[in-house]
């Protein structure tokens, strides 16, 4: 059943071996920002265990509010080494890679982001207008730039769960967002493969919501292709849930029906691997149900290639019996 999504793929002009790509996820395990060879080991296991495509962990841009976690990977002239060790390891393997450039925004603490946040009589957060909003736009494009000239095959910016981006697009303020994917555009090339990850739920809000209907999401995504998003990643918690009313597409296949943009769909796929193979709406046949009525045309795995970085040739190759599934024992595997 799983065939086409083992089907090559391509991003523009960029090849892709399958449909499946890691999903972003931060293992804090960059020492002052720079990844180390335990880095690159982990991404080529999971590179050799068969993804088409890596999105790293959130990589933050060169700002003093972009994180206060220093094992975060940094995208800055002294991490270029590093990503190309990663890299380097990768590459081997026919896998390609995407940067993610995160930036927390009104996460982190202090923050900055579209609005300010006043906590205990004091601002925690503070808004972003005139020189600090042009300095975010600046590291941004900065981080892009360097991505391609370090060798990532293409970057995602991570516009989703209430991070910096993220922020704009809740507040109205997508011109913003579409101006940085202009000039992002503009710097890169136009055969330079640029994705954005967007989302309904926020961090510590798995309810939030900034599309209450398919209008709302139009009014995003559209300026946001016209712009030079190249391949959109539809953040879910739940890829078997529809997204409104009276249709049962989900986040993804929204996406797909308002933008005609190639399309990512993630959500707990595998994450149980009993339930992957069942006959239950976190099953393959929904998964494939889905994809065969045209909703994504990629698919992001998580949590599960942390526990087994083999896990996509295991699917492959009909191994479930083989798989490490992910526990509460298996979820700081690493490298």
């Amino acid at each position: 059943m799983l065939d086409p999504l083992f089907s090559p793929y391509k991003i523009k002009n960029l090849p892709l071996k399958n449909r499946f790509a890691l999903a972003p996820m931060t293992r804090k395990q960059s020492p002052g920002g720079i990844p180390t060879a335990t880095v690159a080991e982990y991404y080529r296991r999971r590179a050799a265990g068969g993804v088409g495509l890596i999105i790293t962990e959130g990589t933050l841009p060169e700002h003093s509010l972009a994180a206060h976690d220093t094992n975060i990977p940094r995208i800055a002239e002294d991490t270029v080494e590093g990503w190309r060790l990663v890299l380097d390891g990768i590459r081997p393997t026919g896998t390609k890679t995407f940067v993610q450039i995160w930036h927390q925004g009104p996460k982190a603490r202090p923050g900055i982001g579209a609005t300010s946040i006043e906590e205990e009589g004091g601002t925690v957060v503070e808004e972003a207008v005139g020189e600090s909003k042009q300095e975010l736009f600046d590291a941004f494009v900065k981080g892009s730039v360097l991505a391609k000239k370090t060798g990532f095959d293409g970057i995602e910016l991570h516009g989703a769960h209430g991070y910096l981006l993220d922020s704009f697009l809740r507040a109205g303020q997508v011109d913003f967002v579409c101006d940085l994917v202009c000039e992002v555009r503009r710097q890169v090339g136009a055969g330079y493969p640029i994705c954005i990850r967007f989302s309904q739920w926020g961090v510590g809000d798995f309810d939030a919501r900034q599309f209450h209907s398919p209008q709302d999401m139009e009014n995003v995504l559209l300026p946001l292709k016209d712009a030079g998003i190249d391949i959109f990643h539809a953040s879910t918690r739940r890829f078997w849930l529809p997204e409104f009313d009276d249709s049962d597409l989900n986040l993804g296949g929204w996406t797909r029906k308002i933008t005609d943009a190639p399309t990512m769909t993630v959500g707990n796929i595998g994450l149980v691997t009993r339930e992957l193979f069942g006959d239950g709406p976190e099953s393959i046949h929904e998964l494939m149900r889905r994809y065969n009525n045209g909703e994504f045309d990629m698919v992001a795995i998580g949590r599960p290639l942390i526990s087994d970085p083999d896990w996509c040739q295991k699917v492959r190759d009909g191994e479930q019996d083989r798989i490490v599934g992910y526990t509460d024992e298996t979820k700081n595997t690493y490298p």
